[in-house]
């Protein structure tokens, strides 16, 4: 396969542009990238604000909004009601287009003028405080979330009810703190558990339940880190832990994950893949560099996609998406490329929260119409026979930022032109800057807005266990352990409300010393980052061995005989498993796994 190299415009690396990738780019008539993947991600989720949520009031009818844009954003900012009601025409806001001027400084000015929605929320009950949600109820600050109930402080979780502090699960209840886990039952401190009931720092069990410590456990019950009990010997040996303690929970983690590391992990989160490339992946096939995404196929650069076929370049687009490039929040789009959140919308160009529309180019908040530019509508023939000249002039008077990156037709929407601080989007969990790092870089910083918090409760004198808590806990402002001195957007303060003091109770969980931001980071450095590395299956026959070049991982005797026999297995990878660098913990100490094949890894569940 012919392979072209690339230099950045922006970093200046050299990236790879493939065969196919040229198929791909002239099957929808645009140019190759000039931007390395991680340059086009980090540019294009930059303009998308998550997990950031302010008060406010919708602009058309004056009640008070829960919204991911901030007072002082330049935008006009509707409820959903005001959004999709017949008070207003988004029509009413088109531009004839000017060829004296960029395209790009034409699409800002409309972006600043029409209306949009205060967040990316549909069909949600009692659950004001959420984005990027739907059919929840009774949920509070989840995030990327759809089917919930009664759920909280979560990210990326669907179809999970009584539960809080999860990452990327689906299907669990009354699970707290748990990473990648599925069809779980009351399971805490977890990660990639799945079909499990009543496990505790617990890493890759299937099918298990009553289990401490464990790891790659399958149709098991009474084990703690991976030692048989029987029932009675189990439960004393549990008590004795004091896990309804905080010291007692640390003791467990740091034993625990010390445990975890003496075991092979599978070089990829995933199952049911074939010809896939990435991590947190599953029932996908042939898509490469994808990752917390399922049921994908042909697929490229994808992070958190559902339900798509090729796509490349994209950040959360589900709902049967397919044949686009570069965009963020798409369901169900057809032919859009360049775009945010289109919704339902085909054969789309740089469009911005347009819904059940098409043949659209530079256009804000449309719904269900055709042949527009600008929010000015043509007929089919004006509109493509317009749509041609503008594609010629962005070549020719290409938008110039202010670090000298050009962007003409195939690029995405210029960062300066964001109105969102840097710290304040999903772009500061992937590649985190501090404010000068930010600000040298040419990109926006929203400062945390003054808050008179009094807090009534310091993290230290929070009780050790869950039982000397008093309801009046929840009149207290409580101070965050970090006290804002990490970068992860702390609140320095929080309060804990009554549907999560009660989960607490259920589940005999402390209260946390950190806020749900800092809690948030937390998880996501238990996450492999998205760096892939080429490496070799650790299994050499009867034990693993260490990668040549590098010092960690120690020594593990396989419990199973292997299909490629007494010698090294031959099999290579990519993976987000580091060879050389420890991955991070939320204790802070480095890591380091022994990585298997997936065929070498199976052998080893037992």
């Amino acid at each position: 396969m012919e392979i072209q190299q690339r230099d950045c415009q922006n970093c200046k690396a050299q990236f790879e542009v493939t065969e196919d990738d040229l198929d791909f780019y002239a099957k929808l008539k645009v140019p190759s990238p000039t931007f390395c993947p991680e340059c086009r991600m980090q540019r294009r989720i930059m303009w998308r604000c998550e997990r950031s949520l302010y008060k406010r009031d919708c602009d058309l009818c004056g009640r008070g909004i829960i919204s991911v844009y901030s007072k002082d954003k330049p935008y006009k900012v509707y409820c959903r009601e005001c959004f999709h009601g017949d008070k207003w025409n988004p029509l009413d806001y088109g531009q004839d287009y000017d060829f004296s001027r960029p395209f790009f400084e034409q699409f800002r000015e409309l972006q600043r003028k029409v209306p949009r929605q205060f967040a990316f929320a549909f069909q949600n009950v009692n659950s004001d405080y959420t984005n990027g949600s739907a059919f929840n109820k009774n949920c509070y600050l989840i995030f990327v979330s759809d089917h919930n109930e009664d759920s909280q402080y979560s990210y990326s979780i669907f179809y999970c009810r009584n539960s809080a502090d999860l990452l990327n699960s689906t299907e669990c209840e009354l699970c707290y703190e748990c990473i990648t886990c599925r069809k779980c039952y009351q399971v805490s401190y977890s990660e990639d558990c799945s079909n499990s009931q009543n496990l505790a720092f617990c890493r890759n069990c299937v099918n298990c339940q009553n289990c401490v410590g464990s790891v790659d456990l399958k149709n098991q019950q009474y084990c703690i880190l991976n030692e048989q009990y029987t029932k009675e010997e189990y439960e004393k040996k549990v008590a004795e832990m004091r896990l309804d303690t905080r010291e007692g929970l640390e003791k467990m983690r740091v034993e625990a994950q010390a445990f975890w590391q003496k075991y092979p992990v599978k070089y990829i989160h995933g199952q049911q893949n074939v010809n896939v490339v990435g991590d947190y992946i599953f029932n996908s096939k042939s898509s490469y560099r994808c990752f917390d995404s399922d049921m994908l196929e042909d697929c490229k650069y994808m992070n958190h996609g559902n339900s798509s076929k090729f796509v490349y370049d994209a950040y959360v687009c589900v709902d049967s998406s397919e044949y686009s490039l570069e965009i963020i929040g798409a369901l169900g789009a057809k032919n859009c490329n360049f775009s945010m959140w289109p919704f339902s919308s085909f054969e789309c160009d740089y469009i911005d929260t347009c819904e059940n529309s098409g043949n659209l180019f530079g256009c804000v908040s449309l719904h269900k119409q055709q042949y527009c530019i600008l929010n000015k509508q043509y007929a089919k023939e004006d509109y493509e026979a317009l749509r041609a000249k503008i594609l010629k002039h962005m070549d020719e008077m290409p938008y110039v930022d202010g670090k000298g990156r050009t962007y003409k037709y195939g690029e995405f929407i210029p960062t300066d032109l964001c109105e969102f601080g840097y710290n304040e989007t999903v772009v500061q969990e992937y590649f985190p800057l501090t404010k000068e790092e930010a600000l040298a870089a040419g990109y926006k910083w929203k400062d945390p807005e003054e808050k008179s918090y009094a807090v009534t409760l310091k993290p230290e004198d929070i009780p050790a266990t869950i039982t000397e808590v008093k309801d009046d806990v929840l009149k207290e402002t409580i101070g965050c352990a970090h006290q804002g001195t990490c970068n992860h957007g702390c609140t320095t303060a929080f309060r804990v409300t009554p549907a999560e003091l009660q989960l607490y109770q259920r589940l005999g969980a402390p209260l946390p010393l950190l806020c749900f931001n800092c809690r948030h980071f937390a998880r996501l450095a238990r996450k492999n980052p998205i760096e892939l590395h080429h490496r070799a299956c650790q299994c050499a026959g009867s034990t693993s061995s260490l990668q040549a070049g590098t010092s960690g991982g120690g020594s593990y005797n396989n419990v199973a005989s292997h299909p490629h026999g007494d010698g090294k297995c031959p099999n290579e990878f990519e993976t987000t498993y580091a060879p050389d660098s420890p991955r991070s913990s939320s204790g802070g100490a480095g890591r380091k796994e022994i990585v298997y094949c997936e065929a070498c890894y199976q052998q080893e569940v037992v």
